[in-house]
C-alpha cells in the first residue's frame, strides 16, 4: 500500500534533495531551499489528509472485497488498514525532510537516527508482541507512535542546518516561481516512479488478490527478503545522489566519475555476495527466520529469482544515478516506457497463470535483458567511453570471485536439516562474511582503501 501511495509524492521529495545539493552553497540558495520546503510541506499537508481520507473510506471494502481474510475479525482487520494510511501519512512528512538532509549530505546524522527509530522500531514491536500482547491493532499502533515521532526528529533538523533569519518571513504559502522551476525534473522523476511501482508492485497486488492470506503472507515475506538487497544499496545511493549533483555543479566532471565507478564498486562489493547467498540458501534463510518449513519449501525457488533479479537492479541503478546528477531524466523515461510496455504485461500474465513462481522469473528475465540494453546507451550519452571499464574493471572481478566462492561452498555438504536455527544462522553469517571478504579483495578500489590505510597506521606507529 505504501509502494503505491508513493505515487502521490509526485518527485517532489527527489527534487527537493537535488535542488539542496544544487542551492546550499550559493548566494541567496537557503532562502530558495526554505522557500521550496515550505510549498511542499504545504502540498504534502494535503496529500497526506487525502491519505487518510481515503484509506479511512475505502477500509471496510479492502477487507472485505480485496482480502482473503480468515482468522482475524473484518472490523479488526478494517481498523488496521485506517492506521495503515496514517502512518503512511507520516511517513510522507519524514521522507521529505530526509530528502533535504541527504542533499545538504548529512548522512552520519542521518543513519544515525536511522539506526535508533529501526532499533524502536523492530526491536520494540517485537518486544510488544513476545511479551506484551498479539492483537494486530496493537502492533499497528505502536507503529504508528514511531512513525509520528520520526518526522519531528527530522523536520527538526532540517531546520536547524537551515535557520531562518526574522528578515526573511516566509508565511504559509507556496512559492509558484519555485514550484515552476522544479516542475520539468519532478514531472520525469514522478512519470519514473509511476512506471517503477507498476513494474514493482503489480505482481504483489494481484497476488494479494489471488492467494489466501496465509500464503501470500510467505509471498510479503520473500519480498521482504529480497527487497533487503535494494535495501542494503539505498544508504550508498542516497549518499551518492548529492555528492555527483554538487561535483558536476562545480564542474568536476571526472571527479564525479570517478566517484560514480568506486561507488559501483561499493555495492557490487556488497550485493553480489548478499545476492548469491540470498539465492543458494534461500529454503534455509526462511525456515531461519520463520521456523516453518512449509513456508520455507514454499519460498525458497520463489526467492532464487527475485533475489537474483533486485541484485541485477542494485547495479542498473547507477545509469538512473548518472542521469540524476545531470538533472536530465529524457533517457530514462523513454527507456523505462518501452520497458514497462513490454515488462508490465508480462508480469500480469505470469501472476494470473504462474503464480508467484512465474512473477519472480519474469522479474529476472526482464532486469537480465535491461543490464544488457540499457548502460551502454546511458554511459555513451553522459560519459562516453567508460562503459567497457565499467563493466571490466568495476563489475566482473567481484562478480566472477563471488560467483567461484559460492560454487566451492555450495560443493561443501552442509546437512542444514539436522541444525537447529541459531546453528544454521550462525553457519550462514560465517559464509556470508567469508564471500564479503573475498569480494572486497576483489574490488580495485577497495584493495586500495585497504593499502592506504595499512600505510597511514604503519606511518602512525613509526
Amino acid at each position: 500500500m505504501q509502494s503505491w501511495l508513493s505515487l502521490l509524492d509526485m518527485g517532489l521529495t527527489a527534487t527537493l534533495s537535488r535542488e539542496v545539493a544544487y542551492y546550499h552553497n550559493q548566494e541567496g540558495g537557503v532562502f530558495k531551499i526554505k522557500q521550496l520546503l515550505r510549498s511542499l510541506e504545504i502540498i504534502f499537508l494535503v496529500i497526506n489528509l487525502i491519505i487518510i481520507f481515503g484509506i479511512t473510506l475505502s477500509s471496510h471494502w479492502i477487507a472485505l472485497r480485496w482480502l482473503k481474510v480468515e482468522n482475524l475479525s473484518y472490523s479488526e482487520v478494517t481498523y488496521c488498514i485506517v492506521l495503515i494510511g496514517i502512518i503512511i501519512s507520516f511517513r510522507f512528512f519524514a521522507d521529505l525532510y530526509r530528502a533535504g538532509i541527504l542533499g545538504i549530505e548529512q548522512q552520519i546524522w542521518l543513519n544515525g537516527v536511522s539506526i535508533f527509530l529501526t532499533t524502536i522500531q523492530y526491536g520494540g514491536a517485537y518486544l510488544l508482541l513476545r511479551f506484551v500482547t498479539r492483537i494486530p491493532h496493537h502492533f499497528f499502533e505502536y507503529q504508528l507512535l514511531i512513525a509520528a515521532i520520526e518526522p519531528i526528529f527530522l523536520g527538526i533538523k532540517f531546520y536547524r542546518i537551515f535557520p531562518m533569519h526574522a528578515n526573511r518571513v516566509l508565511g504559509f504559502k507556496i512559492s509558484w516561481d519555485m514550484m515552476r522551476k522544479i516542475f520539468p525534473f519532478a514531472s520525469s522523476f514522478f512519470y519514473v516512479g509511476i512506471i517503477w511501482v507498476l513494474l514493482t508492485q503489480s505482481d504483489k497486488l494481484i497476488l494479494s488478490h489471488l492467494l489466501p492470506l496465509t500464503t501470500y503472507g510467505y509471498f510479503a515475506l520473500v519480498t521482504v527478503i529480497s527487497g533487503g538487497i535494494l535495501q542494503f544499496a539505498a544508504p550508498i545511493s542516497l549518499a551518492l545522489l548529492p555528492r555527483m549533483t554538487h561535483l558536476l555543479s562545480q564542474g568536476k566532471n571526472q571527479e564525479m566519475l570517478r566517484l560514480y565507478k568506486s561507488a559501483t564498486q561499493t555495492v557490487a562489493v556488497v550485493m553480489f555476495p548478499l545476492t548469491g547467498i540470498l539465492a543458494i540458501f534461500g529454503n534455509e534463510i526462511v525456515y531461519i527466520w520463520t521456523g516453518n518449513q512449509t513456508a520455507a519449501n514454499w519460498a525458497g525457488p520463489i526467492l532464487f529469482w527475485y533475489a537474483l533479479g533486485n541484485g541485477i537492479t542494485s547495479i542498473s541503478a547507477f545509469q538512473y544515478y548518472l542521469q540524476f546528477a545531470h538533472g536530465i531524466l529524457k533517457l530514462h523515461v523513454i527507456f523505462n516506457t518501452v520497458f514497462a510496455l513490454i515488462a508490465f504485461p508480462l508480469i500480469l500474465f505470469s501472476a494470473y497463470h504462474y503464480g508467484a513462481l512465474g512473477t519472480a522469473i519474469t522479474w529476472f528475465l526482464m532486469q537480465s535483458i535491461a543490464f544488457i540494453i540499457w548502460p551502454p546507451i546511458v554511459h555513451h550519452k553522459y560519459a562516453p567511453g567508460i562503459h567497457l571499464q565499467w563493466l571490466s574493471k568495476d563489475i566482473f572481478p567481484i562478480f566472477s570471485v563471488v560467483l567461484i566462492a559460492l560454487f566451492f561452498i555450495k560443493k561443501i555438504p552442509i546437512h542444514f536439516e539436522l541444525l537447529n536455527r541459531p546453528e544454521g544462522f550462525t553457519i550462514l553469517g560465517v559464509i556470508t562474511i567469508f564471500v564479503l571478504i573475498a569480494s572486497t579483495l576483489a574490488s580495485s578500489a577497495w584493495r586500495s582503501y585497504i593499502t592506504k590505510f595499512i600505510q597511514e597506521r604503519r606511518g602512525i606507529r613509526i
